[in-house]
């Protein structure tokens, strides 16, 4: 009975003792993005390549209590993956640059691992709604032989001519392969990671996040997704109707690393005495 009581007094007095933080705040970082396209991976022209985008940036509002919080990050995000171009004999001749920016509202729940004074590390799992701001994939290639699979078009603009083992093309510096409206206006990023809060001070503190984002649905519109899948545009390279691309489901995926400074108000929880209690104040007597 000892022990159990000693126990509640502990618990009792973390309650009664414990903070709430409401910190705000900037922040920067980076990301990671993979482009996740089946289409481009049977694609033999195309061959993904690391790339570091310098985003999200944005503002950032957090709550926390005793073992849990909340936070809302509105912020500017651009991602998209870089491809490599290679010729038909394997060789680097051009990229293909996939980018999209995206004014999004990522809100998180955190779940505190720990519950320091002035460190709180949290597990992360969030849910961000997201506006394309503005998206386009370009290329840029040399002179070169590229080897067109079957269903893509060739273009008839000068300098492209079909040959027994590839397709001879012209150089182009960064010409815009896929337009901003082939781009749905609307994406959903889901993401799980951790948060660190590092107190400087009572006022100030230091934040790193870092995330794993997954998109909820494919990148493209509809009616792009149906250009690619019926394939009525221009002949390919066996005089058959092909499509810009070859279709296959898209994700876009990135990890982000995020570091941040806020400014924290504290306060702690109040014992408040339940209705209907009959306990007198302390220091007065009853007057006779």
């Amino acid at each position: 009975m000892r022990f159990i009581l000693t126990g509640l007094q502990l618990v009792i007095y973390h309650l009664v003792l414990s903070q709430n933080v409401e910190s705000f705040g900037v922040f920067g970082g980076l990301n990671v993005p993979f482009t996740i396209d089946q289409g481009l991976q049977r694609d033999p022209r195309f061959v993904g390549k690391g790339v570091l985008r310098a985003s999200p940036i944005g503002f950032y509002y957090g709550y926390d209590k005793s073992g849990y919080g909340f936070a809302l990050t509105p912020s500017y995000l651009q991602i998209g993956q870089v491809f490599k171009i290679r010729n038909t004999s394997g060789g680097d001749v051009g990229f293909r640059n996939v980018r999209m920016h995206y004014f999004t509202v990522p809100a998180a729940l955190k779940i505190h691992v720990n519950d320091l004074a002035f460190f709180r590390l949290s597990l992360v799992a969030s849910i961000a709604p997201s506006l394309l701001l503005n998206g386009q994939e370009r290329i840029t290639h040399t002179s070169a032989k590229l080897k067109y699979p079957s269903g893509v078009s060739v273009p008839s603009d000068p300098g492209y001519s079909i040959s027994y083992d590839g397709v001879f093309v012209p150089r182009v510096t960064n010409e815009v392969y896929v337009s901003k409206d082939k781009f749905s206006a609307f994406q959903l990023f889901a993401a799980i990671g951790l948060r660190s809060d590092f107190d400087l001070n009572d006022d100030w503190s230091l934040n790193f996040d870092g995330r794993a984002n997954f998109s909820i649905f494919d990148s493209r519109t509809p009616v792009y997704v149906h250009q690619l899948t019926t394939r009525d545009g221009p002949p390919d390279v066996n005089g058959n109707p092909g499509a810009p691309d070859l279709y296959g489901t898209r994700r876009d995926i990135f990890i982000s690393l995020e570091i941040g400074l806020c400014r924290t108000l504290q306060s702690k929880e109040k014992f408040q005495q339940k209705r209907g209690s009959n306990t007198k104040p302390r220091g007065k007597r009853p007057r006779g």
